[in-house]
Formats: C-alpha cells, structure tokens, sequence
C-alpha cells in the first residue's frame, strides 16, 4: 500500500439538520434519516439479511464510509438476525475519515446507541492503509482503509458479496464514481454479488452495464423517487489480478509452536469456528523467547515511511487493539500508559518534526517531545528528544499466551517434540521421534522458529535460511 498523509473529514454541524461536507457541498446524509437510508438502499437494496441467511461468511464492500452510518445499520441488521451468517467482514474505503470527537458527536443521539458506542471506542488514530477492527467477539470483522479509493482498491485482495456504492454525489466527487473504478469493483465481486447506490446518475449506470452488472431502478425513499440496484451477472468471467480465494471444506487446524506466533494464529482460527491442536516440545507454553518477562510493543517512524515503517505501524495499532482491553481488565499483565523512545539521529527536533509533518502522522499515534518534556514525562534526567507513542506499552508474554490459548475450541498438546510431518490423504500427521502420532489435520501451520526447518526440508522444500539468536531482558 502506498503512504498518504490522511486528512480527516472537515464538517459543519446544523443544529436543524444532517452534518455537511463542506470540502464537497454534500451532506452526509438526506433529512430524512442516515439509518432510513442505509435500511432502504443498502440493506433491502441488495437483499439483505436474506442473503446473507445460513452462510458461513459474508462480504461487503463500501465505498465511502462516511460517519459509518451504514456500518451500523448493517450490524445491527445482522445482529437482530437468528439466520444471520456465521461471520460478517465489512470493508470500507475512505479517504477523509473523521476524528474520534467528530464521529462520537455524529452519534450522541443514534438509535444504536450501544453500537455506536462500541465504534466510537474502537476508532483508530487517522493514519493510512488498513485498520482491522473486530467486534462480536470476533465475528463481525470492519477493516477500515483509510486512502484514495483508487490507490487502495487494486490492492485489496476480497471478493465481495455486496456493494455499499456511497460516495458523495457524483457530481461533487466524480473520483468515487469513475467507469474504471466500478471495473475495478467488477474484478472483486464474488459469483451473484450484488449492489445498491441512491445514485441514479445516467454514467454510474452505464458504468455499471459495461462492468458486468444488470442494473435497474428501484423505488426510492424521501425524496428520491428511484435508486439504482444492480447484479452481477458478467457475459464472461472478467479478468482477475488475484486469484480466487480458495474456500476450505474442512475447518480442523494443527499449529505446531506454543509461543506468541502459534498462540496467536490459533485464537485466530478458533475465532472463525475452527477447532485448533497445539504442539509445543515444552510442557507448557510460552517457556521458550515467548517466556521472557516482558516484551514492549510500540510503532516507529522512519523517513519516507517505507515498508518497514507501515509494517510496523499496524503491528502496533494492531497489538494496541488486542492487549489494551486484556491489560485494562486484568486478564493480562503489563502497562498501556504509552512508550518513549529516545532519538539520538543527526537533525535532531527539527527533523523529527518534519517527518511527523510530511507523513500527516495524528497526535494519537505519535509525537515528538524535546529532551525537557521527555525529561518531565520519563521522571528522570534525558538528554536526547524523544518520540511518544500514547498506545505503546509492556506485556507479560507467557501469560499472553496462556490467555490466547484459553478458549474451547483450541486443545494444547505438550511434551511433544515434532520430529516430521507426513501427508496422508488430505491431512497433516505430525510425527514424533518414536515415530508416532501425535496429532492431524488438513491444514498445519509452522509456528515453532528454527524447528520449522527440518520439517520442511524432509518434505523437498529449499532450507530457510534461521539462525538462533540471544535475546535479552533489560530491567
């Protein structure tokens, strides 16, 4: 993904109506109602909950989330459903998103009071690229793509069910409408995708046709007499940059490797209702580098914001999102009070300040302290400027671990050393150094460091190249 300065959403507040967009002359929503329209156009407008009902993931695709309006109807939609598919992932593009204080005041009076709320509280800092959220204990994932739609679309890999095409008018941002960009939407629609817009500009539709879509007009809602409602139904399979995603028919996992990679690929899984077996060569977990005391996560800032830089970013974002609630609450051990990381490199101050201004990074990710404020926030004498990191801190890893893995679906086997792995039919055996047993699955992953090595090379795989390294403990 490439870097962009995000720029959030600029928005006059009208006592007597919707919130405008000032930038494009646009409200955010027509008077009669943000949830009106969601329930009317995007939700029935694509058959929703209907089809939907019974499936074991569902896709949705939105192009401009605006103050997430029709995220919210939707999950609520979905929520309120007994057949509700087993697990929802809502994608939303959208380039000036709004600041945590904008969209908690969009909300105050919302009729989803308690999902508001939740979205509100899990709004991430305003940097670009991606920005997985879950909530409903992981079954509704909304990975939030902060950018230019078409910087960001031709790198997402989904195949979506249904499309929320909700950009502002037309006429006011054409960007979010071009014929290119509903062919690019074409290129990711799964078989029988739908969509549904309130648009009923004559080069959408045409658009739209030319992508693969029937279209027509529906009945439309307020003061709108029609909307457009499309299905996609390609005379030809169009041309794909990815290929399909496979779908798996069974849903048994084996990871081999208790520490923080195998513990948290296993919660993963068994949050998407698949039934986990963990090896570990060790008793118990986390009793090799996952066991040191404390391990510290934070983000980094690097000139030109390279791949390491946004790699690291949204490692950081992300560990933030998971290990806040468990340290807050008690679960796990550790602190979220922010990280400070002294910076030593030539420029000092001032260039510190003009990466965090050229790369538009928020206060809510980062910011850059002289040796004085440091000095005031660290309680002890620095010398150095500093970068602050509000959502950094330290975790106990071992018991991090044990917290991961603590769930039904997820069964930990020790004392096992993995000595080969075997392929029997369509499973996984993993085999011991008396050659037997210990566990299989059709799908196996390695998660156990240098020990994948060996596992792999039996099979014909080229070596990796792994060296063991000491770490440290710093008190």
């Amino acid at each position: 993904m490439k870097t962009q300065a995000i720029t959030p959403a600029r928005i006059d507040w009208d006592p007597q109506g919707p919130p405008r967009a000032p930038d494009f002359d646009d409200l955010y929503h027509p008077r009669i109602g943000a949830l009106a329209q969601a329930r009317h156009v995007f939700i029935a407008g694509n058959g929703l909950p209907g089809r939907w009902a019974g499936q074991r993931s569902f896709v949705i695709l939105e192009t401009g989330f605006g103050l997430g309006n029709n995220f919210l109807a939707t999950w609520d939609a979905w929520r309120n459903d007994p057949q509700r598919c087993k697990r929802l992932i809502y994608v939303a593009i959208e380039l000036h998103p709004p600041t945590r204080g904008d969209l908690a005041r969009a909300h105050h009076a919302s009729p989803c009071p308690s999902l508001a709320a939740e979205l509100v509280a899990a709004w991430p800092p305003l940097t670009a690229n991606l920005h997985p959220l879950l909530f409903e204990g992981g079954q509704l994932q909304l990975l939030l793509c902060f950018g230019d739609v078409r910087a960001l679309l031709p790198e997402l890999q989904v195949q979506a069910d249904a499309f929320y095409l909700d950009g502002f008018a037309p006429a006011r941002n054409p960007a979010m409408w071009e014929p290119r960009l509903i062919k690019m939407l074409a290129r990711r629609a799964a078989p029988r995708a739908t969509a549904a817009t309130w648009s009923v500009a004559r080069g959408l539709r045409e658009a739209l046709v030319s992508a693969g879509f029937e279209v027509e007009l529906g009945p439309g809602f307020g003061d709108k007499r029609e909307i457009t409602l499309a299905r996609f139904a390609p005379p030809f399979t169009p041309r794909r940059r990815l290929a399909p995603i496979a779908k798996p028919t069974a849903h048994e996992t084996l990871v081999i490797g208790a520490g923080l990679a195998g513990a948290f690929v296993a919660q993963a899984l068994a949050l998407r209702g698949w039934s986990v077996t963990v090896v570990d060569r060790h008793a118990s977990p986390a009793l090799s580098s996952s066991g040191n005391l404390a391990g510290l996560y934070h983000g980094t800032v690097h000139d030109g914001d390279g791949a390491h830089a946004r790699l690291f970013r949204a490692a950081a974002l992300s560990a933030e999102r998971v290990l806040r609630p468990l340290i807050d609450g008690g679960a796990v051990q550790g602190g979220t009070r922010g990280l400070l990381r002294l910076d030593d490199g030539e420029g000092g101050l001032a260039r510190m300040r003009g990466i965090v201004q050229a790369q538009g990074l928020p206060r809510e990710y980062v910011s850059v302290l002289d040796a004085a404020q440091a000095s005031a926030m660290a309680q002890v004498a620095l010398t150095h400027p500093a970068w602050f990191y509000p959502g950094g801190g330290w975790v106990n890893p071992a018991a991090l671990v044990r917290h991961l893995l603590d769930q039904p679906a997820i069964r930990f086997v020790g004392h096992r050393q993995a000595a080969a792995l075997r392929c029997e039919g369509s499973d996984w055996v993993l085999i011991d150094p008396d050659h037997a047993v210990i566990a299989r699955a059709p799908v196996v992953v390695l998660a156990n460091a240098e020990g994948a090595a060996p596992l792999l090379a039996a099979l014909g795989h080229a070596p990796w190249p792994l060296q063991r390294w000491r770490g440290q403990v710093s008190t």
